[in-house]
């Protein structure tokens, strides 16, 4: 196999946090205040992925900083009773993500949902279809999804901890960009929401998706914990789109990968601030290096093996426990590029 460049130190890594409240809904800072903070933090995404409306932010941008136009949107399985009142009850939630920055009509819009949204913004909302009856289960959320797809959104599945929701609920979902593996908001309010296992769960069912770590800050307290790191050529929005669409970045809570490729039938990692990295694959293979350098950069090789891996994923590990996490790699996925 010739040398396959996965996450390329020729381009580009920016910080980005992908799920993000505002004033705009229940949020504590204005979409300002939240460029102002995030960017002094070293990032330069932020996706403001509002309760249940889509906005464009783009005003916000400028050469080091890009705004996400994005929203979230809840599908309950009692639609008119709050989570805060029936704590058991099963919801999931979706952010989706617009590929055009200018695409503000929000896909399946239902106003029994609504209530989050800041009064002061509503008469700038587009809904062009009217209502959307959403239906809790497998068949009404997919159709959700699909109808996002439609529309030119990629969809990420939420905090599924939160959600109290299982295998014997998101595997029948269908048509996700992304899982979200780590939510620090979820993490602040005594939710543990770090399970890289719900990432294998769609991958060992054949789900080509990709994972996410993110913060899905309401207010200062649960901001800067989780984050990706979008490998691009330029902070350009289609550019980004595109990273994220072909799954050219890695999730993180801390530590750092610098490079991955894989050549003749063995996988380079370099990475820093981590103890030690993993692969995993598909099946109960899997393979540990530990760091020569903790405290420094840090380059580990790992043999694949092509006919019954399937698939390849990679975690780095710190002492303090945080994690990077790369999204999954398919090795038919890897000959054909080969």
């Amino acid at each position: 196999m010739s040398k396959i460049i996965l996450l390329d130190t020729k381009k580009n890594f920016y910080k980005a946090n992908l799920h993000c409240h505002t004033t705009c809904s229940d949020g504590k800072m204005t979409p300002e205040q939240i460029k102002e903070n995030y960017k002094a933090k070293g990032y330069s995404i932020v996706a403001f992925t509002d309760h249940e409306h889509l906005l464009d932010q783009s005003h916000l941008n400028d050469d080091q900083f890009l705004a996400i136009t994005s929203c979230e949107v809840a599908i309950k399985e009692f639609p008119h009773l709050s989570t805060l009142v029936k704590t058991d009850m099963k919801v999931c939630h979706l952010n989706f993500y617009s590929k055009d920055p200018h695409n503000v009509d929000t896909p399946c819009y239902s106003s029994v949902y609504d209530h989050f949204i800041n009064d002061e913004i509503k008469d700038r909302i587009v809904h062009s279809c009217g209502e959307y009856e959403r239906e809790y289960g497998a068949d009404g959320i997919s159709a959700m999804i699909k109808e996002a797809n439609k529309k030119g959104f990629l969809v990420s599945y939420n905090h599924p901890r939160w959600s109290l929701e299982n295998a014997t609920d998101y595997l029948g979902y269908e048509g996700l960009w992304a899982v979200e593996i780590y939510n620090s908001e979820c993490n602040l309010t005594g939710i543990y929401e770090y399970d890289i296992n719900v990432y294998d769960d769609f991958l060992r069912a054949d789900n080509r998706l990709a994972c996410t770590a993110c913060d899905d800050n309401h207010g200062a307290d649960s901001m800067f914990g989780g984050f990706i790191m979008v490998n691009a050529e330029k902070l350009d929005y289609y550019a980004v789109i595109d990273a994220l669409e072909k799954h050219n970045f890695y999730a993180s809570t801390g530590p750092v990968i610098k490079e991955l490729y894989v050549e003749d039938g063995k996988a380079y990692l370099t990475f820093e601030g981590g103890e030690y990295a993993l692969m995993s694959t598909k099946g109960r293979r899997a393979s540990r290096k530990l760091a020569q350098n903790p405290n420094g950069e840090n380059t580990v090789c790992f043999d694949i093996k092509m006919e019954t891996d399937e698939y390849i994923r990679f975690d780095v590990v710190g002492s303090d426990g945080k994690r990077a996490n790369t999204c999954a790699y398919f090795i038919d996925e890897l000959c054909a590029l080969s």
